[in-house]
């Protein structure tokens, strides 16, 4: 039944990021939900969830969408993996730190999609830049409504086993 919950969601994130998402645009910029599952994912589940998440986020925007197949992929899945990776030492921050990892992570995806797509035009990347830096706020936006849905639950906080070890947020559930 979890996979089923799991399935219907990564399905449901597509038609959410196409149609309902559009009508919420502020100046022309919508949020990308699917970055936002895949980072948060990786971050507070591991490095194989992102991975797996972002393949597959990332692989079925490609497929409905009318760019060149394989780029959503590639980034989300790089975007899962280094989540993964990077929770595994940084779990434990606070909340505005998450989420300012999170938009640096957005503007670095946002960049290498569009070096990827136009290749290393100076001009394109100074008029795009207001707008990357736009939609990765925007995008920390719904990363703060997943953080407070998901986090509690993450269920490996706190442990050692896990990561945390390099910046604690300073509460440990190992004291007793």
């Amino acid at each position: 039944m979890k996979w089923f919950l799991k399935g219907l969601l990564v399905l449901s994130v597509i038609p959410l990021q196409s149609i309902v998402l559009e009508k919420i645009q502020i100046g022309g910029i919508k949020p990308d939900l699917a970055l936002v599952l895949v980072f948060f994912q990786g971050w507070f589940f591991g490095v194989a969830n992102g991975l797996y998440w972002g393949a597959a986020l990332g692989g079925l925007l490609d497929l409905f969408s009318l760019g060149i197949l394989g780029v959503g992929l590639v980034a989300k899945g790089l975007v899962g993996l280094v989540a993964g990776l990077l929770g595994k030492s940084f779990l434990h921050l606070s909340i505005p730190l998450h989420l300012i990892i999170f938009m640096a992570v957005s503007v670095i995806h946002d960049l290498a999609g569009s070096f990827f797509l136009h290749g290393a035009d100076l001009s394109l990347f100074q008029a795009g830049l207001g707008e990357v830096l736009s939609r990765a706020a925007y995008n920390s936006l719904f990363g703060l409504g997943y953080i407070f849905l998901v986090r509690p639950s993450a269920g490996n906080q706190g442990e050692l086993a896990y990561g945390g070890t390099i910046f604690p947020s300073g509460r440990s559930r190992l004291r007793k």
